[in-house]
């Protein structure tokens, strides 16, 4: 299983990872070279700024340490910062992305004190544990599914068969390769559309074996439970719904092919999950994200409360 790190560095520092590095490589001063030392590829990073209090980045590491000593790449004239590990980015914010730490203090679990929140955040890096993580890769994805820069179009052309949604999935801006996770992101974005701290290949809970295909949280508490059930064994995936059902989950749903139907309703013909389990089309999915993201735009423009000095007013 991958570590969690939290390292903090300046606004400064923030910009040359972004605009220079491109976040693939971490580096931290000799005192922490034992720490680096426990990098290892898979492990996540989480960039805390300090000052102005903000988490603005997610990277992957994708080597074991390595030191170098010549080439400076941050802001310190006394220190090249030798300890190193390569790493490949995963989310970064935008400068008015950024996300406010204070939100999110009263359900991080590696800050003790709520009241004395930042002793928790000082130094360069400290691990932390999965589910503060989780939470605040959830809230950063939040803000990447609403970038006006990425809105999905529906499909010019009539979609009729299953084939051609499934062509039309393959279409979309997302990040996946196999329509099995592009169906997986789909439903992580709409879950983050609507509020929840959503997460792809989640644990049931900590002790489980199993790993749902997507999960949308409120806070930390189980609100939806999804398997994406086009390849693998129908079966597994209903006994994690069970499980997570179980572990109360409120809802739990099954996204599968037509084909599918009838051997599902087979399998559930004595199981009571059949009283709690929806079925999902793969042409429903499409629809939903397809036609969801525009609402939920300009439903968060009509919840929005909040003073905004201007000198003339636009159209919405």
């Amino acid at each position: 299983m991958p570590n969690y790190w939290l390292i903090t560095t300046s606004p400064e520092n923030f910009k040359i990872d972004k605009e220079t590095t491109g976040f693939t490589v971490q580096g931290l001063k000799d005192r922490h070279k034992k720490t680096v030392m426990k990098f290892q590829p898979g492990d996540k990073v989480v960039y805390y700024i300090n000052r102005i209090s903000k988490l603005g980045a997610i990277a992957t590491i994708t080597s074991g340490y390595y030191r170098d000593d010549k080439t400076k790449i941050w802001t310190d004239e006394d220190e090249i910062w030798p300890s190193r590990a390569k790493s490949r980015p995963e989310i970064i914010l935008e400068d008015d992305e950024l996300l406010g730490v204070k939100r999110l203090i009263k359900d991080l679990v590696f800050i003790k004190d709520k009241q004395h929140w930042s002793l928790f955040v000082r130094g360069s890096v400290r691990q932390i544990p999965e589910e503060d993580y989780l939470l605040i890769e959830s809230e950063m994805r939040k803000t990447l599914s609403r970038r006006a820069g990425k809105k999905v179009e529906p499909a010019m052309a009539r979609l009729v068969t299953e084939k051609d949604y499934k062509e039309a999935i393959m279409k979309l801006p997302l990040n996946s390769r196999s329509l099995h996770n592009r169906i997986g992101e789909i439903l992580q974005n709409v879950g983050s559309w609507m509020g929840f701290n959503t997460n792809t290949r989640y644990r049931i809970t900590p002790q489980s074996a199993y790993q749902l295909d997507v999960a949308w949280l409120s806070g930390k508490n189980p609100e939806v439970a999804i398997e994406v059930q086009i390849e693998g064994s129908l079966d597994s995936a209903i006994r994690k719904l069970r499980e997570a059902r179980e572990f109360n989950y409120r809802k739990v749903i099954l996204v599968i092919e037509e084909n599918q139907i009838t051997r599902l309703n087979a399998v559930v013909r004595f199981d009571q999950i059949r009283n709690w389990l929806d079925a999902w089309s793969i042409e429903s999915v499409y629809e939903l994200y397809t036609n969801g993201q525009r609402f939920f735009e300009l439903y968060d423009k009509l919840k929005e409360a909040r003073y905004r000095e201007r000198k003339e007013l636009g159209l919405i």
